[in-house]
């Protein structure tokens, strides 16, 4: 296994995905990025065209890409990193890996880190592509219980969708993560949000080893002072940065109502149970509550990519999941 391999934090949004890539950050050896969306912005549009063949669709996206704030953020050389791809397209050996990684260590060598990675929750539906884009990638997935999920996503001006939407999503999340743990055995880790901030020290211990890094004791406090989002465009992320707080959890007991606890009591199950999330027996599930503010969109969308999963198919190419594929440009005439 390469030590010095890339890491990717994943997780369903308001999960702790934040917190745990400040905390790996923190660490003298890895730098963890911005979010940069790479594979929903660049790697899903380029790969539904002609890949990486015709120079005009990938500079164009590029360059959108690129402008997105948490890419500016990083204070990137956008116009020489243009002029290194298109030369390297010229020669036929452009690749995903290579884009995403040219930025990405040239992020870590400015901090004197060896390691780089990168934090994009979204990442989680797109854990296939990362494996074949970099095979040597480890994946840490976060998980959190899914009514306090619920309760923050309501709260950002983002969100879409109600408790019966955020429970599928949530389930589906789940059903992934098991396919993903058997196919990528080794490379792909979990830790519940709500153990990560009950014991920080030994959640931390236990992933690094995964990394094949030691423990650093000044991460604890180290991690609120590089804080890895802007408070003013995302003031939503400004408790990452806060002291860890092992009553941030299970606020659901006393904020939630009871006709959305039901939701996620039938929704999410067995789930709940496997990952030792408790299930109140008195709680009942009302379809006229499920239904109000429902996303349909993203109903039939879950609807597909459980399909798909439970053929063991890629959500987004419906290839074999897991079926390893050239990070290569391919081109045919």
């Amino acid at each position: 296994m390469n030590h010095t391999a890339p890491i990717f934090v994943v997780g369903m949004p308001r999960s702790g995905t934040t917190l745990l890539a400040s905390l790996l950050s923190a660490h003298s050896a890895i730098a963890i990025g911005p979010e940069t969306n790479y594979f929903s912005r660049m790697w899903k549009p380029l790969t539904r065209g002609r890949g990486l063949c015709d120079w005009e669709a990938v500079e164009t996206t590029l360059v959108q890409w690129l402008e997105k704030p948490t890419l500016q953020s990083m204070d990137l050389p956008v116009r020489q990193l243009l002029d290194t791809f298109r030369e390297t397209w010229k020669t036929g050996t452009l690749t995903h890996r290579f884009i995403l990684s040219h930025i990405m260590e040239q992020y870590a060598e400015r901090r004197g880190k060896a390691i780089w990675g990168e934090k994009t929750p979204e990442h989680f539906m797109y854990v296939p592509a990362i494996k074949r884009v970099f095979p040597d990638a480890r994946i840490i997935a976060i998980i959190r219980d899914p009514r306090d999920v619920h309760l923050s996503l309501v709260k950002v001006p983002w969100n879409r969708g109600n408790a019966f939407n955020h429970a599928l999503q949530w389930r589906g999340y789940q059903i992934l993560s098991q396919r993903y743990q058997n196919l990528f055995r080794g490379y792909y880790m979990t830790v519940r949000f709500e153990d990560l901030i009950r014991d920080p020290r030994s959640e931390m211990k236990r992933l690094l080893s995964g990394l094949h890094q030691r423990f650093e004791e000044d991460m604890l406090v180290r991690y609120r002072q590089e804080p890895l989002f802007d408070p003013q465009q995302e003031p939503w992320k400004k408790h990452a940065s806060a002291p860890i707080d092992a009553a941030n959890a299970y606020k659901w007991r006393t904020q939630m109502a009871d006709e959305e606890i039901g939701i996620f009591s039938r929704v999410c199950g067995s789930y709940l149970t496997r990952y030792g999330y408790e299930i109140p027996g008195e709680s009942r599930f009302r379809s006229k509550k499920a239904l109000t503010g429902l996303d349909r969109r993203a109903l039939l969308w879950w609807a597909r990519t459980s399909w798909r999963v439970s053929r063991n198919r890629d959500p987004w190419t419906d290839q074999p999941m897991g079926l390893p594929q050239p990070d290569a440009m391919q081109c045919v005439d």
